[in-house]
């Protein structure tokens, strides 16, 4: 079994797409990566770079008159999230993923801990199609309905008949209808996930806590670290999803991440020294690159922030 990953992505994100293919490579050396960049300096840059094993692609190669037609009424994110579908269905489609190969659809906000050659077997074994509940805590129950029960940073798909059809008809809907806000009981492409289950046969709920942890469902568990490696809940964690994140370069040209979007200051600084390197081999190629960055904070807004996190 071959194992396939894309990502999709603009030129804010590439530094975390790099960041994401890195410890892929570290962590599950044999992966094949595929990268759809959807401008042309993140495409031009991600060819230059060169990463292992890693195609990078624009959704021109695609060849989806629909999708290309839905770009103009959406924003970057919101085109994103309409392209998911379109992207695995292309993969599947294509002939680049074979009958016996899993596709695997993972934001590039995630960093693999360990690796994830185990899991990659699991859900090929378990079902046609695989996807992580948010776990939210009990005080937040009530988001299922706002942002959707299952997340869809990362999404597991063989290649079947009941991947394809799921694919056929979320591909649709997207281009249908999908932005970033809630209506109507959609959101995003987020929201058609709720309804995979009684849809389609061969779903499979990963209730696996070590993958997708993310800053919804971290309070859920006990965080511990033991010879540089941390556990949720003792078992060892595998991915973490760093969605909202916001990050800087401070007046030493460190890669700093704001107070208030940390939820984990360990898990969060492996992460910001992963892509502070990542950073490094983009800016080996342009060294003005800035871009997935935000403005640098001062004293007292780092101050106002760290407070908010202890008392919010």
């Amino acid at each position: 079994m071959k194992t396939h990953i894309i990502t999709i992505f603009d030129k804010h994100h590439l530094g975390r797409a790099v960041c994401l293919r890195e410890s892929l490579n570290q962590h599950a050396p044999n992966v094949l990566a595929r990268f759809l960049c959807l401008d042309q300096i993140s495409y031009d840059i991600a060819k230059k770079i060169n990463l292992r094993e890693t195609t990078v692609m624009k959704p021109e190669d695609l060849n989806d008159k629909e999708l290309l037609e839905s770009r103009s009424s959406r924003t970057n994110p919101e085109f994103a999230s309409t392209a998911k579908p379109a992207f695995l269905r292309f993969m599947l489609n294509s002939g680049i993923v074979g009958k016996g190969d899993l596709l695997v659809f993972i934001d590039p906000d995630f960093l693999f801990y360990n690796s994830p050659e185990s899991l990659f077997e699991k859900v090929y074994k378990s079902g046609s199609i695989t996807i992580t509940p948010h776990r939210f805590p009990k005080h937040r129950e009530s988001e299922k309905k706002t942002k959707g029960i299952y997340n869809a940073g990362i999404v597991f798909f063989k290649n079947d008949e009941y991947a394809k059809k799921c694919l056929e008809e979320w591909r649709l809907q997207c281009i249908e209808w999908c932005y970033l806000r809630f209506e109507d009981g959609k959101i995003g492409d987020q929201g058609y996930l709720s309804d995979w289950p009684k849809k389609y046969k061969g779903v499979y709920e990963l209730e696996d806590k070590e993958v997708n942890l993310s800053n919804w469902n971290i309070e859920n568990y006990e965080i511990t670290k033991n010879n540089d490696n941390f556990f949720v809940d003792e078992i060892p964690l595998l991915c973490y999803h760093f969605h909202g994140l916001k990050i800087y370069f401070d007046s030493s040209d460190r890669l700093k991440a704001y107070p208030i979007t940390i939820y984990h200051d360990g898990i969060y600084a492996r992460y910001l020294n992963e892509l502070e390197s990542a950073y490094k081999k983009i800016q080996a190629v342009d060294s003005l690159w800035r871009f997935g960055s935000v403005p640098q904070l001062n004293m007292l807004r780092v101050i106002k922030q760290k407070i908010w996190r202890i008392f919010p």
